[in-house]
């Protein structure tokens, strides 16, 4: 098998100019590990990415377990974990990349979880069946590397789950306002309208 991959490589090399990457790709929910086979990935890819993604609706909890081919604009968080959360939901990311053929294999490694208050607040709120605005004047103290406010509201559809509209405001790790960190694996986000803003200082 890993002779047949090999001469892949060197097929990609010879079309495209460039070295291909073999990366492992799998998913699954409800575990934090998964184990898949080893694909060839297009030529604009330059890593291979593994990851966990933890979401929480109250006392609900959904772990997704991924490798892949990484793809240019998901690289923004390498080595991140990124994190949204509300006192009734939250969605954290964390996701490790590398530059190797194979290099995703094994067990997936993720950062350890600051969840210590950090000095910042946001205003929050959560709800599951619509897409107005939020109202509510509650406050959530913000943790680790959550210093920015965010409000997302549109469609959504959790791993299992069938799509629902949805509007959240709280607190985010800046990273997660960047281009190409919504490339979800588990979470599917549809139609969604996303504003993010620095926090405020407690």
């Amino acid at each position: 098998m890993r002779t047949l991959l090999t001469a892949a490589v060197l097929l990609c090399a010879l079309i495209a100019g460039v070295n291909c990457l073999l990366c492992e790709k799998c998913f699954s929910v409800g575990t934090a590990t998964c184990s898949g086979i080893y694909s060839l990935c297009p030529a604009d890819i330059t890593h291979c990415v593994q990851g966990l993604e933890n979401h929480t609706i109250g006392s609900n909890n959904t772990l997704t377990a991924f490798k892949d081919c990484g793809t240019p604009s998901s690289r923004i968080a390498c080595g991140k974990t990124l994190s949204f959360r509300t006192s009734m939901t939250g969605v954290r990311i964390s996701r490790t990349c590398c530059d190797s053929d194979y290099c995703n294999g094994g067990a997936i490694q993720a950062p350890a979880v600051d969840e210590l208050p950090n000095g910042y607040k946001c205003r929050e709120c959560f709800n599951y069946h619509s897409a107005g605005a939020c109202t509510t004047e509650k406050e959530i103290l913000c943790t680790g590397q959550e210093k920015a406010c965010s409000f997302l509201s549109g469609k959504a559809a959790f791993p299992g789950e069938a799509v629902k509209e949805y509007s959240a405001s709280g607190c985010m790790t800046r990273n997660f306002c960047g281009k190409g960190a919504f490339n979800l694996q588990g979470l599917q986000l549809l139609n969604y309208d996303f504003k993010c803003s620095p926090a405020i200082k407690v």
